[in-house]
């Protein structure tokens, strides 16, 4: 599978584009997104099972976005259905990959507190939300380095697990890459455009302040489906589709073919 590598620019090109996806059918973008998100939180509502359950779903779900993207790239009519494709095609692989992603961050936590100790432990213990953030890293910094290093080493974990996972639904929807296979690629692809995606997240993080001077948190319901649009512009770019490359392949001259 060809991965490109992308320039500092295809950063914005990505925010960009996405917006203009939104726009060719706006209420159906952004209502099929908060739907999706309504799934996702549901499940969260379960008892007992719900992180579990929502961590097995979000790629179903995500799958089920990235197709009305699609349809919005091929000037398809917006459908219902189009958000639970996930649950009727690779469902299977699908849900593997929320089962990985649960597995990697057990994964990272074990890390964590196996570097930690009883040192990170403590610190966790006396972590509460809302807490000052600067009191939590002088926190941090007082339990010792061996606390710093296993929060360090967490959290690349984390965005190494971010980065596998974020194009893998993708891959797996549309490409039909096998699970694991489907991780090492978007996990190779992100590192591969760094670049662009540092930029792509600097304006996003840009759009979102700007976003959330909105009243009454409006913004946040045109954020949501920006975020997806534009993950599904930059899947694009950096993985194209078969019939994308046989296009533009050179034309062998060679008789004997």
């Amino acid at each position: 599978m060809e991965i490109k590598k992308l320039n500092a620019a295809r950063g914005w090109i990505w925010v960009k584009q996405g917006y203009q996806l939104i726009m060719i059918s706006p209420l159906m973008s952004i209502t099929l997104a908060l739907l999706g998100a309504l799934v996702i939180f549901a499940a969260l509502m379960v008892p007992v099972i719900g992180p579990l359950l929502a961590a097995l779903l979000m790629p179903v779900v995500m799958a089920g976005y990235m197709r009305v993207c699609r349809a919005l790239e091929e000037d398809e009519v917006i459908e219902l259905s189009h958000l639970f494709e996930g649950f009727k095609k690779k469902t299977a692989r699908l849900v593997t990959l929320g089962g990985f992603s649960m597995l990697g961050l057990l994964g990272a936590s074990a890390a964590m507190v196996t570097i930690g100790g009883e040192a990170l432990g403590t610190l966790l213990e006396n972590f509460k939300p809302g807490s000052d953030p600067q009191m939590l890293v002088e926190a941090m910094w007082s339990a010792g380095a061996g606390v710093a290093f296993s929060l360090l080493v967490g959290f690349s974990l984390v965005f190494m697990l971010m980065f596998a996972l974020q194009y893998a639904p993708m891959l797996v929807f549309f490409n039909e890459v096998a699970p694991l296979a489907a991780l090492r690629a978007s996990l190779a692809g992100s590192l591969r455009n760094i670049v662009p995606y540092t930029v792509y997240s600097l304006i996003m993080q840009v759009v979102a302040l700007l976003l959330s001077l909105l009243p009454f948190n409006i913004g946040l319901i045109v954020l949501l489906p920006l975020g997806f649009t534009s993950l599904y512009v930059s899947y694009r770019n950096i993985f194209p589709f078969a019939h994308e490359l046989a296009a533009t392949a050179p034309v062998s001259h060679n008789p004997e073919v």
